[in-house]
């Protein structure tokens, strides 16, 4: 499963947007939280989207435009109580039971030329946005992922994205692909051409983020970046969210 992930490296500054998807239904965690809103299920004490808010401060973010749909109302009230130096601009989804791709969809009049994207149920025990934008992008990078070589145990595999690499380039994404490198982490560093990869996608084909990942794959414009050994979890189910309650017991950004 090991893969050596190198590139050209030349320095930038790093992006201050971050795009959090947070519209969904998270139908899983209903038979745990009841009725409450995904975005609101608490890990460690703070609400999912808490902990994505205040990851994009830790690395740097000085904005966030969430995408709500689900209880939308009571997701925005529960963010705007929170305390954040970040400018929160809110994008409400059409529909919250639509694939995510339509969502970030939505944030296209609002995202700038780069940006990180995160989904709302992947947390970390420390910020790693800055992995991903510490070297400038090549001209051929539409965007970068932050993938796991080596997963934990914990994580469910059956339902994770998988990667198939070649060096750092992204060459398969997808649930269910036999051969595989690493797993998708939830994080992203990705520019405008993100949309028109999505808009591309045919209507034949569920429009999630994936979908659009995989035709910019298709022109060999997405490249992976390792995580390394920082731990993370991805809240699905109630098994998740026990490692998730687990991982940030032993360690968290929040200082």
């Amino acid at each position: 499963m090991a893969a050596r992930l190198s590139g050209t490296i030349r320095w930038l500054s790093t992006p201050e947007q971050i795009v959090i998807l947070a519209a969904g239904l998270g139908s899983r965690l209903t038979g745990v939280e009841g009725s409450l809103p995904k975005p609101l299920v608490e890990v460690a004490g703070l609400p999912l989207l808490a902990h994505a808010l205040a990851h994009a401060e830790a690395s740097g973010c000085r904005e966030a435009v969430i995408v709500i749909g689900h209880q939308r109302g009571r997701v925005r009230q529960v963010v705007e109580g929170l305390q954040t130096s970040l400018g929160i601009r809110f994008v409400e989804a059409e529909d919250p039971s639509a694939p995510n791709g339509h969502s970030l969809l939505a944030a296209a009049p609002l995202a700038q030329s780069c940006f990180y994207l995160q989904m709302v149920d992947h947390v970390f025990t420390q910020p790693v946005l800055p992995l991903l934008g510490r070297s400038r992008l090549r001209d051929d990078e539409a965007g970068r992922l932050l993938v796991d070589l080596s997963p934990d145990v914990a994580l469910d595999l059956e339902d994770a994205t998988r990667v198939r690499l070649d060096g750092a380039r992204i060459v398969s994404i997808g649930k269910g692909l036999p051969a595989w490198d690493a797993v998708d982490t939830g994080c992203f560093l990705l520019t405008e051409r993100v949309f028109d990869a999505l808009r591309e996608v045919p209507a034949g084909e569920s429009r999630t983020v994936s979908s659009g990942m995989r035709r910019l794959v298709e022109k060999g414009a997405l490249w992976a970046v390792s995580i390394g050994e920082i731990a993370w979890a991805d809240v699905d189910t109630p098994a998740d969210l026990a490692a998730a309650q687990q991982a940030l017991a032993v360690g968290s950004y929040r200082g």
